[in-house]
């Protein structure tokens, strides 16, 4: 009798990734690119006087601690990818936080909940993350641990990681190529993120910076708040969303 070749079971297919987090996924993947691209040429960049167009938005011009909240950035960037990876991989998907990008209407409002009692003092109040400091802050530029990062990905809302993402990586609509930072906003609109607070951050980190100009008048002969895309460019070397010209851009976006 012919002995017949064992067979071996077929490898299960990989689960196509869902849309939602697919669109994330693509998201994370140019602010990654704009980080590595960042560190990469930082250090050429920062003697130029355009540079202080980017590191407005860090509201210091100092490069060591624009760089560590750069590393911090990333490392949440690269841990928020990891677990929308793993979601997929279980066949999960994101939801929209309430409501997904429309005005509530008094029919659609949940029911007032009973207003709650005092609050009892915490033994250890909660600091706020790292990312909302100011530059003068000596934990502004604290960087979480692995496991760390891993349990507020896990536990923060999708679009809170997205804009505490963006604060560490000094993210702004001037410094954006036009139609990312439409995914940006979209993103934090649908997933739990706050716009007014990046905005609030932006905007309090640019008046230290300007009180540091003002204090050292002969620092920049440029106008900072110059946000054409030639003077970004000047800045960066390219707006953020396009391909840097160092060839750290994006990957190819993942197969849905």
């Amino acid at each position: 009798m012919a002995r017949t070749a064992p067979t071996t079971p077929a490898q299960p297919k990989p689960r196509p990734i869902p849309e939602r987090i697919g669109a994330v996924l693509t998201v994370l993947a140019t602010l990654i690119a704009h980080a590595r691209h960042f560190a990469a040429t930082a250090t050429t960049r920062a003697s130029a006087p355009e540079f202080a167009t980017a590191a407005a938005v860090f509201g210091t011009d100092h490069l060591p601690t624009i760089l560590h909240r750069m590393q911090r950035g990333l490392l949440r960037a690269l841990a928020l990818q990891e677990y929308l990876l793993a979601c997929a991989a279980r066949g999960r998907n994101l939801r929209f936080a309430w409501p997904p990008c429309v005005a509530l209407q008094p029919h659609h409002r949940p029911p007032a909940r009973p207003a709650p009692g005092p609050r009892p003092a915490s033994l250890h109040p909660r600091r706020p993350d790292p990312a909302l400091l100011d530059p003068a802050d000596p934990a502004a530029s604290r960087l979480p641990t692995p496991q760390e990062l891993a349990a507020q990905v896990r536990r923060r809302p999708v679009g809170r990681t997205i804009a505490y993402i963006c604060m560490d990586l000094g993210i702004a609509p001037g410094l954006c190529e036009g139609a990312f930072w439409n995914q940006v906003e979209k993103t934090l609109r649908r997933y739990g993120g706050s716009l007014m607070r990046l905005y609030q951050v932006r905007a309090r980190r640019e008046e230290i910076f300007q009180r540091e100009h003002d204090r050292r008048k002969d620092t920049w002969h440029i106008d900072w708040r110059d946000l054409r895309p030639s003077a970004v460019r000047r800045a960066l070397g390219c707006l953020i969303g396009e391909t840097p010209p160092d060839g750290l851009g994006p990957p190819v976006p993942l197969p849905s």
